[in-house]
């Protein structure tokens, strides 16, 4: 099986499926016994295991967009670039919860409508600040070998089936068949997004990025889950990064002191 990665370096790599593990272990383990889940609970008008449900969506996908990435090399610095996967791993996360709907409207669009846009913000602002300008100058994208993407999707597949127990199989499988319908070009030996895919892409993430903002501004109460649902993907991705063994960065010291400074005062 095609081996598809989260990081890659010529001296360390992670996997996607082990980055994405290790993330939800840090949130299930660490992060979620600190005040900031314990206050974005409390401000979603649900029950904590359907927050959880949607917080653990959120991780699963917010580097799903590396898959466009396995052969996109800087020679110079000898690793793989993922510059823009965030508006590859909104684009996805959003193509799967249209699916998700489609499969029951009449129970879910209440759901849909209170999660979708937390979602895709935490999944589209976990990598920068409040402005998407500078990441948007893409043109092609080398994602595989010709022979690998119908592996990287089942890859994919299982990596769902595995984080995503409560959502069914019957909408995996017919978000990885859309998948594997992405408009792929070939260039020599390699598949893949010419600049026209990319564009379409980004132009399709820019409309969800508008009514994201329209709802920042007009909705306090969006504007907390965002920003806290955010913070806890920030925090979770960043955990689940550790294993990569390279050098912590101050960045990283500060994070851990957040979840030291928010840990529940009854957690010892």
């Amino acid at each position: 099986m095609t081996e598809v990665y989260a990081y890659y370096t010529d001296a360390t790599k992670q996997l996607l499926e082990k980055h994405i593990k290790e993330s939800i272990e840090a949130f299930k383990s660490n992060i979620k016994y600190t005040k900031i889940w314990e206050y974005y609970v409390n401000i979603s008008e649900y029950d904590e295991k359907t927050v959880e449900k949607w917080m653990k969506f959120t991780i699963t996908f917010h580097d799903i967009g590396k898959i466009f990435y396995q052969k996109n090399f800087r020679e110079n610095f000898g690793r793989l670039s993922f510059v823009g996967h965030e508006f590859f791993s909104t684009f996805l996360a959003d193509k799967f919860l249209n699916i998700w709907l489609d499969k029951d409207v009449e129970n879910r669009t209440t759901e849909y409508i209170d999660f979708r846009w937390v979602v895709c913000a935490s999944i589209l602002y976990h990598h920068h600040a409040m402005g998407l300008k500078g990441r948007e100058k893409l043109s092609e994208i080398k994602v595989c070998e010709e022979n690998e993407f119908n592996e990287i999707v089942e890859t994919v597949s299982k990596i769902l089936k595995s984080y995503l127990k409560d959502f069914e199989n019957e909408v995996i499988d017919s978000f990885a068949n859309e998948l594997k319908k992405q408009n792929l070009k070939k260039s020599g030996r390699y598949l893949i997004l010419d600049q026209k895919a990319v564009t379409d892409i980004f132009r399709c993430v820019d409309e969800l990025n508008k009514k994201i903002w329209e709802n920042f501004v007009s909705a306090s109460k969006f504007r907390k889950r965002m920003i806290l649902s955010t913070n806890l993907l920030i925090l979770s991705d960043y955990k689940g990064s550790e294993s990569r063994g390279t050098k912590p960065t101050r960045f990283g010291e500060i994070l851990n002191e957040f979840i030291k400074l928010y840990k529940l005062d009854y957690i010892k």
